[in-house]
This record gives C-alpha cells, sequence and structure tokens, in this order.
C-alpha cells in the first residue's frame, strides 16, 4: 500500500509500466515475437544499430544480442551488414519482411494507446506527454 508520496509514485509508475509492457507483450506475440525482438526490431527500424548499441538500448548483455539477431534473420526479417566505417563492427538492417512486421507491430501499439487515451481530453493529453517526457528523462543514467 502506497502511504507517502514517494510511495504512491513509485507504485503508479510501476503500474503504468506493467500495463504497457502486457499490451507490448500481446501486440509483439500476435506477430509471433517475443517481446524483445519486437524491440529489437523498432530500434533496427531507426537506427541500424550494431551488437553493442542494442545491448545498451536493450538493457541486456551483449551475448543474448546475438541469439536474439541470429532468431530474426532465420525468419527473414533482418540481415547483419559489416558497418561502412569499421569493418569490426556488425549493424542490424531490416528486411523488407522486417520492415512490414515492425510496421503492423508500430500500428497495433499505436492504435491500442490512442484508442485507450482517447476519451481525455486534448490538454491532458499534452500534459501527461510533457509529463512522460520528464520522467523519462529522469529515468535515463
Amino acid at each position: 500500500m502506497a502511504d507517502t508520496p514517494d510511495d504512491k509514485l513509485v507504485e503508479t509508475l510501476i503500474g503504468v509500466f506493467m500495463e504497457i509492457d502486457g499490451l507490448f507483450n500481446t501486440a509483439s506475440r500476435q506477430l509471433g515475437l517475443t517481446p524483445q525482438q519486437a524491440q529489437l526490431l523498432c530500434f533496427a527500424q531507426h537506427l541500424q544499430p550494431s551488437f553493442g548499441e542494442l545491448a545498451t538500448l536493450l538493457h541486456c548483455d551483449k551475448t543474448n544480442i546475438t541469439g536474439l539477431v541470429d532468431r530474426l534473420q532465420r525468419r527473414g526479417l533482418l540481415t547483419r551488414q559489416p558497418d561502412p566505417n569499421d569493418r569490426r563492427i556488425t549493424r542490424v538492417h531490416l528486411t523488407p519482411e522486417g520492415e512490414a512486421v515492425t510496421g503492423r507491430f508500430q500500428h497495433t501499439i499505436n492504435t491500442t494507446l490512442t484508442t485507450r487515451f482517447s476519451s481525455w481530453p486534448s490538454t491532458q493529453r499534452d500534459d501527461l506527454v510533457q509529463l512522460l517526457r520528464s520522467a523519462t528523462t529522469a529515468l535515463r543514467p
């Protein structure tokens, strides 16, 4: 039970995380992906990240990335390519099928979240966006 303002803050943030995590898990599983695979595809869509960058973004060990990339590559969703400026680095790129799957995933998430907040007045949604941006910044190391 939340007794202090700090307790209420922590309890509320965990509650928001769990709800969004549940939506994220459901959307990824509908496409036959694990939540981490869906995250990796979303990052690859915009960044063409290296394995080290993916480990940082996904908050896991670099050795876990190899298995994730292997499985997605076998499904034809991404490829590995050497970095043009440093051949020691391998970067991940989405294939056309990877782009399509990632687009479907993002569409599902966007539709689900916007529907859940559609009854909120626009000023309240705008305030939430500002608060969440500040919270995201505060949570980064």
